[in-house]
């Protein structure tokens, strides 16, 4: 059977609290138990004590041992009113009794007791008993002094401590189980909130959270934690979502023209051989455009859950650059732009060749669409820090200072009418920026207005250190 945390702290309370208690209390009775045994032979002990002195004055005032023997029963008699009421006190010589004093509180005569058990601090029938010896040089004499009282007080006092420990002892407990047991629930309150909390939590709604009231102990930092964790996963679900509705767009939009491309051809009752031709090639146009989107999304999914690798070995960036130049040339060549290359150096980094070759076309591509006819585009690569800088420069449209902030969003496209700044899927500046960030490098926009835009690639440079460390040990991708 399952035991709850609750109950197991519970019982881990009180079996804590029940040893500590017990100990006490057995401690307790044995040190009250020791002090009234002392203070039971220390009065004893005064007891004989006394007589002694007692009689060893009578013995030195008279010439006779009879005589001071005599004064020694008299002055136990007085006694026996006195302080020592409740002792009984002996004196003897040898085998004879010189005097005796009794005690209404014993119910053992001290003179029935053989003298051979008589020793000193012994109990015998219910009394305790001390023993002193008096010598008398004067008579050539030595006595015995025995002094008794009743242990039954004592016992009497010891027998309700009992009780009262047998009494106070469980009711103790059971107090300390309640308040461990409330304790407990007060202290897994939080827990409880958070598992309500994470029950509540759904894929449709994640915006339960935990109310934390103390962030610095555990379950306050557990709590805080546990609402972060809740924010990410929130931010992830909303931006996944939103990668889900502009994709079914992208996707929806050529799908539909070349649909509507078809349906018009195959509907027509004598369709000629140019319509034909014009529905096959739109039909084509889409269903590329398609291939291009959905290969895009399959990058940037795979990136996502980390299950593309880099395949990196020692490169130079400027081939890539120059490599990136050539083809894009082609495109600028359609628009009559010119396309410049400064000089280039010897770039040794660490990477994907062909990756770093396609992020690179991606800002090109994007150049080439957003400057106009006949106008420039130049393409850097300098040495800055531990970087190679790659920047790449237009001198057409730019962009708005509101669309900045988002350009590298998955989607996203400004809308600036009339300039063709929404053309394409929106998906390229996140692929090249996720290459990048996957070499251990960033890719910035360093400044857009009209006439000018320039974005720059860092990338680390190749040095023995890193070639001996994996050398993305920071990426989560990438490879096709």
């Amino acid at each position: 059977m399952q035991i709850s945390t609750r109950i197991r702290l519970t019982l881990y309370f009180t079996a804590l609290f029940g040893v500590i208690v017990a100990s006490l209390a057995i401690a307790s009775y044995l040190l009250i138990r020791n002090d009234a045994y002392s203070q039971l032979d220390s009065a004893l002990q005064v007891a004989t004590g006394a007589t002694a002195m007692s009689a060893e004055h009578e013995f030195n005032e008279h010439s006779t041992k009879g005589a001071g023997e005599t004064d020694v029963r008299s002055v136990l008699t007085e006694t026996g009113n006195a302080s020592l009421r409740h002792t009984q006190i002996l004196v003897r010589e040898g085998n004879r009794r010189v005097a005796y004093k009794g005690s209404k509180h014993s119910t053992t005569d001290l003179r029935t007791i053989d003298l051979g058990t008589l020793e000193n601090r012994v109990t015998l029938r219910g009394l305790r008993i001390a023993y002193r010896e008096l010598r008398v040089p004067k008579f050539h004499a030595v006595y015995q002094i025995y002094s008794a009282r009743a242990i039954e007080p004592a016992l009497s006092q010891l027998a309700r401590l009992r009780v009262a420990l047998l009494v106070l002892v469980p009711l103790g407990l059971g107090l300390a189980a309640l308040a461990g047991y409330l304790l407990a629930q007060k202290s897994l309150a939080p827990i409880k909130e958070l598992a309500r909390t994470i029950n509540a939590v759904t894929s449709t709604d994640l915006s339960a959270r935990v109310a934390v009231t103390n962030p610095e102990d555990e379950i306050g930092a557990l709590g805080f934690l546990f609402n972060s964790l809740l924010n990410r996963l929130e931010h992830a679900f909303n931006i996944q979502r939103r990668f889900m509705a502009d994709a079914s767009h992208e996707i929806r939009t050529p799908v539909t023209i070349a649909l509507t491309a078809a349906q018009v051809t195959t509907r027509d009752a004598d369709p000629s051989l140019r319509d034909c031709k014009e529905s096959l090639q739109i039909i084509e146009q889409q269903m590329l455009r398609l291939g291009r989107i959905v290969q895009d999304m399959f990058f940037l999914s795979q990136e996502d859950t980390s299950s593309l690798k880099l395949n990196c070995r020692e490169m130079y960036l400027d081939d890539a650059v120059s490599e990136a130049v050539q083809a894009a040339k082609t495109l600028a060549r359609a628009k009559d732009q010119r396309l410049k290359l400064n000089t280039l150096t010897e770039a040794r980094c660490l990477g994907d060749q062909d990756l770093l070759r396609q992020a690179i076309l991606i800002l090109l591509d994007n150049a080439v669409k957003f400057t106009p006819v006949r106008g420039n585009i130049e393409v850097a690569l300098t040495l800055r820090e531990q970087y190679w800088i790659c920047s790449v420069t237009d001198f057409g449209i730019g962009i708005s200072e509101e669309a900045q902030p988002r350009i590298f969003e998955r989607f996203f496209r400004e809308n600036q009418a009339g300039n063709g700044r929404s053309s394409g899927a929106g998906l390229g500046l996140a692929i090249a920026k996720s290459i990048v960030e996957n070499h251990a490098g960033k890719l910035i926009l360093v400044g857009s207005h009209p006439g000018l835009t320039t974005f720059e690639m860092a990338i680390p440079v190749f040095t023995e250190e890193r070639s001996s460390r994996d050398p993305h040990e920071n990426s989560l991708a990438v490879r096709m």
